[in-house]
């Protein structure tokens, strides 16, 4: 009988069990693909629930605490300081009045005389100048040493320059009438600077001045040693002008630290005129002023330079007070040729604050200044009326141009390079000026500057 072959017979085929293992095996397979295909490509809730099921839970979410920010440091302030310069004394005589004036307008411009100096004028934080007489505008004009009335048009040269304010305080103060000093005040407030040295009202001069300067309040006083024998007005001697007999420097600088000021700055006339030495009644009233805890003092009326200096005194707790004094910046702008008296300085001093709050004048510096004169042509001018120029031929007289000058700018350059008007020997003698300059102040512990 013939052997029976194992397996599984279908029709005329027999799977034997090596080829059932391996159709079993792709059964197995072809499920396996089938689910898998059900998994991806079934519907979302069969697609969310399969994923559901192999994803672990999630922990409970913690909130993460913002970080703390650190405190923003209080900057330190810089300690403040501020430079203040004084120009010397403004005198405009009858030619310099002649030179300003247009004949076709009868109007004034100034602002040439000042146009080498302006750079230096406003190069500062502060700026003061110093005008001989009034500028009122109510009686006329005049250049003359008794009656000096100068057109307020010299107001906006010196603004457009610089200046902060003006001191009228001085001997010429009452050439006028009262009422002109009133106007004279009236026209400086209008031109936008401050003044100190004389008052419209006793009110005023109980007042006092106080200015900011970057942040310093700087309180100022004028005075005037005295007024000519002719000035009678009561007003004006009582209240009118800042003199030293109707003041009292020691209530006037208490007053002042009173309303804040940090530090008080006195301007005064005083001296004699053309003296190059310090008068005695000039040491008097600085010592005076230094004794009360004015700061700084810069002195006018002498027309020539005479030294600066420090001044001490102390005080019944034992604190020593020390005061910067200039006793005279010479001339700014004026018609006087003579050595010594064509000349002055701009005095520069800077307060600054100390590590306590306290303020210090530190820094002094001087610039050397110069007048140069220089003819421009003939003109004929009314012999009744000096400072005024008409077109009468009989009195035909030379007119001027005056230009300031820094004369250390100067002194290192050739005649190619010099303005118009200035003549080598200008150039030359400006050399000798800033040396004769330069030996007043030595001992002054000021630094000599050229701008």
């Amino acid at each position: 009988m013939a052997k029976r072959k194992k397996g599984l017979r279908i029709g005329p085929y027999r799977i034997t069990p090596m080829g059932l293992g391996v159709l079993g095996a792709l059964v197995v397979v072809i499920a396996a693909i089938v689910a898998a295909v059900a998994l991806l490509g079934g519907g979302d809730d069969a697609q969310r629930t399969a994923v559901e099921a192999t994803r672990a839970p999630m922990a409970e979410a913690t909130a993460i605490p913002a970080p703390t920010a650190a405190p923003t440091p209080t900057p330190t302030p810089a300690p403040r300081s501020a430079t203040i310069r004084a120009l010397g004394e403004i005198a405009m005589e009858t030619d310099l009045l002649r030179s300003a004036a247009d004949l076709e307008t009868g109007t004034f411009d100034f602002s040439p005389m000042f146009s080498e100096i302006a750079g230096v004028v406003g190069d500062a934080d502060y700026t003061i100048a110093d005008v001989e007489g009034t500028l009122g505008d109510t009686m006329g004009f005049s250049g003359e040493w008794d009656s000096m009335h100068t057109p307020s048009a010299l107001l906006t040269a010196l603004k457009n320059c610089g200046v902060d304010m003006l001191f009228l305080g001085n001997d010429h103060a009452m050439d006028g009438t009262f009422a002109e000093l009133q106007a004279t005040i009236d026209k400086v407030e209008a031109a936008g600077m401050a003044h100190v040295g004389t008052n419209r009202t006793a009110a005023e001069k109980a007042e006092g001045v106080i200015e900011e300067i970057n942040g310093i309040s700087v309180g100022f006083v004028g005075y005037c040693e005295a007024l000519p024998d002719s000035v009678e007005d009561e007003d004006a001697l009582s209240y009118g002008v800042n003199l030293v007999t109707n003041s009292d420097p020691a209530a006037d600088v208490q007053n002042l630290r009173a309303a804040g000021a940090d530090v008080v700055v006195a301007l005064v006339n005083w001296g004699e005129m053309f003296e190059q030495t310090p008068s005695e009644s000039q040491q008097q009233i600085a010592s005076i002023l230094n004794a009360v805890g004015v700061d700084v003092i810069i002195g006018y009326n002498p027309h020539t330079v005479q030294p600066a200096l420090w001044l001490e005194s102390t005080g019944e707790d034992g604190s020593v007070h020390r005061t910067l004094c200039i006793c005279s910046t010479g001339n700014f702008l004026s018609n006087q040729r003579e050595p010594y008296y064509d000349c002055g300085v701009v005095f520069e001093f800077t307060i600054q604050e100390q590590a306590d709050g306290t303020f210090a004048i530190e820094s002094p510096v001087y610039i050397p200044t110069y007048v140069l004169r220089y003819e421009r042509q003939a003109v004929a001018v009314d012999a009744s009326a000096s400072a005024q120029p008409t077109e009468a031929p009989e009195d035909a007289v030379t007119l001027y141009d005056y230009r300031t000058l820094a004369a250390g700018q100067w002194t290192d350059e050739d005649a190619a390079n010099l303005p118009e008007g200035m003549g080598y020997a200008d150039l030359q003698y400006m050399a000798t000026v800033w040396s004769q300059i330069q030996n007043i102040m030595a001992d002054s512990g000021a630094t000599v500057a050229r701008e």
